[in-house]
């Protein structure tokens, strides 16, 4: 992630350069598993691609965005598609309400390509593509033979640490498959590295090139976030510490004005279901958005999309507005965390991608971790392999710093954000608040009442001063606080609120 003024060793050009509007999280899985959890696998030509506007299909009747592809079967390598021409549909496209939703890590293909691909049926008769791009290959020419190579530039793998891509022969690699389908086991044969293969793969490309990003962070306005109340089964508490713990991971960047915040729980699913104004995050895919469920054949290990997220915008010169964001995490995955610092690692990445941030390296797009920053950074295309959490590096740090700078000089003039905001006492008409002072250079504290869905200053302390009473206040009526500190003109992200009512 390149940084202009700081940094300049950096790589922030893959956060800037590249379409920054999502990312789906996976673990890498076996051709082997991958060909036996596909009901249908074909070769063939897409000769259709456009909105998927069907009448009766599920996800046009809840208002889902997404895009069908039709593809002429040539070849049936296994199961069976009636009249030979497969539809499918990816999540995606345009809403009702002309936002367009963009899912990072869904299959984009082009008319007159050639693919492989492996499907799983969805009611109406049409398919979904299994585990998204992972479950689709292109048709690359490499010389005189063919090569079959999917786009895994846009989704983020765990597990994955040091590996790349291989590149298959796509005869051999069918021919594999279809021996497979039939019973017959045999070593993977169609694997290649030879001449002409790197050139192809450096024509591969579906990226748009758009940059992104929250308005509102530029007039101090904070992006609320909320996660679905069932939580994240199987992680103790439901991962909505660790969801909140992401979120602050970015938010407390002394250098930008990025302001994500948690706003608790909600009963909504929506999701990429429609743009419904709210930024969420849902456990166990509840509407599907992830063809194929998760692979754990015991707890910490397994195979295929973990996490899907996406942004709401409306097209135009960049860099574009987001709208709002959305993350899906998948059905099964949360046998996978077995330690919280796993889910959070996972959140916090996923909320970089939404904040408009590409991969610092790591893929084809961004290059090698061949320095210290890009290899610590969270926003790198593999996941790290520890129990660090949402731990933000230099390189994340530059990439914020650009594309979210902090007017006021940001950066160590930032002070820390105050903590622990709890409710000493109250009475008919005030409450004493206290807090926890986490920075050693603010100028003041200022609390802030939230009034008419607004937060506004109320109070204002001097540096050190950690308790404050407020007064005026309406007999029995509840209130909303929070506190920031402030060095100067420079304020710090703010702590957590408060909701107290005064005594009747």
């Amino acid at each position: 992630m390149r940084k202009l003024m700081l940094l300049p060793s950096l790589l922030f050009l893959a956060a800037v350069a590249l379409p920054p509007l999502s990312a789906t999280t996976v673990l890498p899985i076996a051709d082997g598993a991958l060909a036996d959890q596909a009901s249908v696998i074909a070769e063939g030509t897409v000769i259709w691609a456009g909105p998927a506007t069907a009448p009766g299909h599920p996800a046009t009747a809840a208002g889902r965005p997404s895009t069908e592809y039709r593809l002429r079967v040539e070849r049936q390598v296994k199961g069976e598609v009636p009249g030979g021409v497969a539809v499918v549909r990816v999540p995606g496209g345009t809403a009702a309400n002309g936002m367009r939703l963009k899912i990072w890590g869904a299959p984009e293909m082009r008319i007159g390509e050639r693919a492989l691909l492996f499907l799983v049926p969805n009611p109406d008769g049409s398919f979904g593509a299994l585990h998204l791009t992972m479950g689709a290959f292109h048709e690359l020419r490499s010389g005189a033979g063919r090569l079959a190579v999917r786009n895994l530039s846009e989704v983020y793998q765990v597990g994955a640490e040091g590996s790349s891509e291989p590149v298959r022969d796509l005869g051999r690699f069918s021919n594999w498959l279809a021996d497979r389908a039939a019973g017959i086991e045999r070593d993977a044969d169609y694997l290649t590295d030879g001449p002409g293969v790197k050139q192809a793969l450096g024509t591969f490309t579906y990226l748009a090139g758009k940059k992104q990003h929250w308005v509102e962070f530029s007039g101090g306005e904070s992006v609320p976030w909320h996660a679905f109340s069932g939580g994240q089964p199987l992680l103790p508490g439901g991962g909505f510490a660790e969801f909140e713990a992401a979120l602050m991971a970015w938010t407390n960047d002394p250098g930008s004005r990025i302001l994500y915040r948690y706003a608790g729980t909600t009963n909504r699913t929506t999701g990429f279901s429609d743009s419904d104004g709210l930024n969420s995050i849902l456990f166990e895919d509840p509407n599907s958005d992830a063809p194929g469920s998760f692979s754990c054949p015991r707890p910490g290990s397994g195979s295929g999309v973990l996490a899907v997220g996406g942004t709401w915008f409306n097209d135009g010169p960049a860099p574009i507005a987001i709208g709002e964001g959305d993350i899906v995490v998948n059905d099964g995955a949360g046998c996978w965390f077995t330690s919280g610092k796993r889910a959070e690692q996972v959140y916090g990445h996923e909320l970089g991608h939404t904040l408009g941030f590409g991969h610092s390296c790591g893929d084809d797009n961004s290059g090698p971790c061949n320095t210290t920053a890009k290899e610590e950074a969270l926003m790198r295309a593999s996941a790290h392999p520890d129990n660090r959490g949402a731990k933000l590096g230099d390189d994340d740090r530059a990439a914020a710093f650009d594309v979210y700078p902090d007017p006021n000089g940001g950066g160590s003039n930032r002070p820390e954000a105050p903590s622990n905001l709890t409710v000493d006492s109250t009475s008919t008409t005030s409450v004493t608040l206290s807090w926890t002072d986490n920075s050693n250079n603010e100028t003041q504290f200022f609390v802030e009442q939230k009034k008419n869905g607004k937060f506004k200053s109320v109070k204002t302390t001097k540096a050190n001063v950690t308790t404050v009473t407020i007064t005026g206040l309406q007999r029995g009526k509840s209130f909303t606080f929070r506190v920031s500190a402030k060095k100067n003109k420079t304020a710090s992200t703010a702590s957590n609120e408060v909701t107290v009512q005064t005594r009747s």
